[in-house]
């Protein structure tokens, strides 16, 4: 089936401005946060500082810590499969406009996917798992998967779902600044009229300052409830973006490709081997799980048809267990995914369930 390129194009036009719109909201409210609590320096601020550095640093050390993680090493040039790797990232390269071809590297865990990170285009690299070579896919589909892939790195998409971490993580403690007893002195200065110095003196009056928000014992479970939401709140942000940066992976994958239905004929192959098999060791589960939202395909993905994932029973309340268990997943369900290819394509693509 033949692909339809104004319906490739809507959908990355879509993709950017949600992901432009998300990065802008979680700015916003990580400006109004602070200049609504006001800021000062203290030492909840490092503290708060030191909380914020660590998805910078996830960032900085991603392809290194990845590469470590997933054990991933050269393409075995007699390996058959590693060679035929190696010559469909070649054959991409011209297309997607970058000026250094990433490594290409293989890791040996068993489970089928790719990944691709790297805090920019110039330190990033490209990898396949051996299980993507056990579930008999073409050359097709492989290069498919491969420009999803290559789609992140172009994109810098490790860079913003970096970006939104370091703004939701920044959020949540700017308003709920909350474990009273440590951010209280980041926020509240006695030489300035901030709104916690307000509510402080407010709240002096009550009988042994059982509400004071900087001690009090109902102050502390207010600020740990409110910690709880806005944390809550901030990450499912996030994670609308990072669904956003695989929606236009795949976008981008059948633009260079000209072949959606590709895509989706891969992702439906590893999906039900996945859905065939018992999965991986307790370890190498545990490894997957943490290095989720870089995969091809969520591992846990649960089983699916054409129309969407089998546990349609249950009315309304089965309907928001599915919408809320979405909205914290890295990447849109598979059914969804299926559906946009079909958009692109033009028409319905094959399916094999």
């Amino acid at each position: 089936m033949a692909h339809n390129p104004s319906a490739i194009a809507h959908r990355l036009n879509v993709t950017w401005i949600q992901t432009i719109l998300g990065i802008l909201f979680l700015t916003g409210l990580s400006a109004a946060g602070i200049w609504w609590m006001g800021f000062h320096w203290s030492v909840g601020t490092v503290l708060l500082g030191l909380w914020v550095l660590f998805p910078i640093l996830g960032w900085y050390h991603s392809a290194a810590l990845v590469k470590r993680l997933m054990r991933c090493q050269e393409p075995d040039k007699n390996n058959p499969d590693h060679v035929r790797l190696v010559r469909i990232v070649d054959k991409l390269m011209p297309k997607t406009g970058l000026k250094i071809r990433p490594p290409v590297y293989v890791s040996p865990l068993p489970v089928p996917n790719a990944f691709a990170t790297g805090r920019s285009p110039s330190q990033a690299f490209i990898a396949a798992t051996e299980g993507l070579f056990e579930v008999g896919l073409n050359d097709d589909e492989i290069e498919a998967i491969i420009a999803h892939e290559l789609a992140h790195v172009q994109g810098r998409d490790v860079a913003i779902t970096s970006l939104t971490a370091v703004l939701g993580s920044l959020f949540s403690l700017v308003v709920a600044q909350g474990l009273p007893w440590l951010f209280h002195s980041a926020f509240s200065s006695r030489k300035s009229a901030t709104l916690l110095d307000k509510l402080e003196n407010k709240v002096k009056k009550q009988k042994k300052g059982f509400f004071a928000t900087s001690g009090g014992i109902a102050g502390f479970l207010v600020m740990v409830v409110i910690f709880y939401i806005v944390s809550t709140f901030a990450k499912f942000v996030s994670l609308f973006v990072s669904r956003c940066r695989e929606s236009h992976a795949d976008a981008m994958a059948a633009h260079w490709t000209g072949k959606p239905c590709a895509l989706s004929s891969a992702l439906q192959k590893i999906v039900l081997w996945m859905t065939l098999h018992s999965g991986p060791d307790m370890n190498t589960k545990f490894l997957i799980s943490g290095l989720n939202p870089i995969l091809l395909v969520s591992n846990l993905e649960e089983d699916f048809n054409s129309e969407g994932p089998k546990s349609t029973k249950g009315g309304a309340l089965s309907g928001l267990r599915r919408w809320w268990k979405r909205l914290g997943e890295n990447h849109p369900p598979i059914p969804e995914r299926l559906k946009m290819l079909d958009e692109m394509a033009g028409g319905s693509c094959p399916r094999i369930m």
